[in-house]
């Protein structure tokens, strides 16, 4: 075999094992970055402490509020004072801390690209550690996957539709607790006089 051969052999050996060692390599990567767990985002922080006030309004200003007694018990204070279904105030309360960020798209140049201009909803959020948070609500992202927020007049982000969608029915159905409805009673027979026979 002539020398020429042997060069062009060793020199097919050489790129045939670069090949696979830098395939190798690649798939590695991708593998441990695959691997690395995404940490999820919240817009409530457990470090803003226990949440005591929560107020939500639309553009026309019909408008909820419901805050944390003394008692450690909720109070509906709007539209009309008086005690809340603790049950319904508490769901209200954990799907407020559900609110995943899917997006953080940072500050931009135009809020009305966003629906924020006149935000849909403003939801005020007052919390034990004398932190405060407004989250405005904007259009809802093209993907489906929730709706455009301002947090605090700072940042716009994307966060998901679910637990939004649950707290904003708030403002049309306040967390009062259910009116019983009162029982009816069927009247009773009463036992007719017996008539004489003819």
């Amino acid at each position: 075999m002539k020398r020429t051969s042997w060069i062009l052999l060793i020199l097919l050996a050489i790129a045939i094992g670069a090949y696979f060692l830098i395939r190798y390599r690649t798939d590695k990567s991708a593998a441990e970055a695959t691997e690395v767990p995404v940490a999820e985002s919240y817009l409530v922080q457990e470090t803003d402490g226990l949440l005591i006030s929560v107020r939500i309004y639309d553009q026309d200003y019909h408008i909820v509020e419901f805050q944390r007694n003394e008692g450690g018990f909720w109070d509906v204070t709007l539209p009309t004072p008086g005690t809340a279904d603790q049950a319904l105030a508490g769901a209200a309360e954990s799907q407020l801390g559900a609110l995943r960020i899917v997006t953080e798209i940072g500050q931009v140049a135009s809020l009305s690209d966003f629906g924020l201009t006149f935000p849909a909803y403003t939801i005020k959020l007052g919390f034990s550690n004398d932190v405060e948070h407004k989250i405005e609500i904007g259009d809802s992202a093209p993907t489906g996957s929730g709706y455009y927020i301002q947090l605090d007049d700072g940042g716009v982000y994307v966060v998901s539709q679910y637990s939004l969608d649950a707290v904003l029915t708030l403002i049309n159905n306040p967390p009062y607790p259910a009116t019983p409805t009162p029982t009816q009673e069927l009247p009773t027979a009463t036992p007719e006089a017996a008539s004489p026979t003819p």
